[in-house]
């Protein structure tokens, strides 16, 4: 099984979200540089950072059918419809979600909104709008936790942060490598 072990972060600003994402790619022990392999897509209207296990990211990025976001509750619209699309795509591609052996984690975004989705399918927002995920996902994270908020509060400031996030992890964890993928979205829905 191919594996993407890697650093992911996402800053959920006001009415923006940057995500960024280094290119290593672990298979066993063969260590695969590829910016043709991204790690952040979007998917329609969605953005998805994918971390650990590839295929479980494969479904979703080819066969997902996400749900029309018209700008109703996040959390809501992510516990009724977000993942119950995921989990119906998963099992279209004969993908079975067993809780002991998942190694994957997402980002996902819509309308500026970040969602971390955790091996099982469950998923969770962040207070104070920071995530990092994949294995220099908690580098990245205490990087970011040692900001001030204004230092990320703009989109600008937000894509150099978090651009940055994934250069400390970079050489901190062997997994994580550059080139690095910074990709923001805005908010539509006011």
């Amino acid at each position: 099984m191919m594996t993407s072990m890697t650093t992911l972060v996402g800053i959920q600003g006001k009415d923006f979200v940057v995500f960024a994402a280094d290119s290593q790619i672990t298979d066993g022990d063969q260590r695969i540089i590829s910016v043709e392999t991204p790690k952040i897509i979007s998917v329609g209207k969605f953005l998805l950072g994918i971390t650990g296990d590839s295929r479980p990211g494969d479904i979703l990025a080819y066969a997902w059918k996400p749900p029309l976001y018209r700008g109703e509750d996040p959390t809501v619209f992510m516990g009724s419809k977000v993942i119950p699309s995921i989990s119906a795509s998963f099992k279209e591609c004969s993908y079975e979600v067993d809780n002991k052996e998942m190694n994957f984690g997402f980002l996902i975004s819509f309308d500026a909104h970040i969602f971390s989705i955790s091996g099982d399918l469950s998923f969770n927002g962040s207070e104070r709008g920071l995530f990092g995920l994949g294995s220099g996902g908690n580098y990245a994270l205490g990087y970011l936790y040692s900001l001030e908020p204004k230092f990320y509060n703009k989109l600008l400031t937000a894509s150099v942060v978090a651009e940055k996030a994934v250069q400390i992890a970079s050489i901190l964890d062997i997994n994580t490598s550059p080139p690095i993928q910074v990709i923001a979205q805005e908010r539509i829905y006011k």
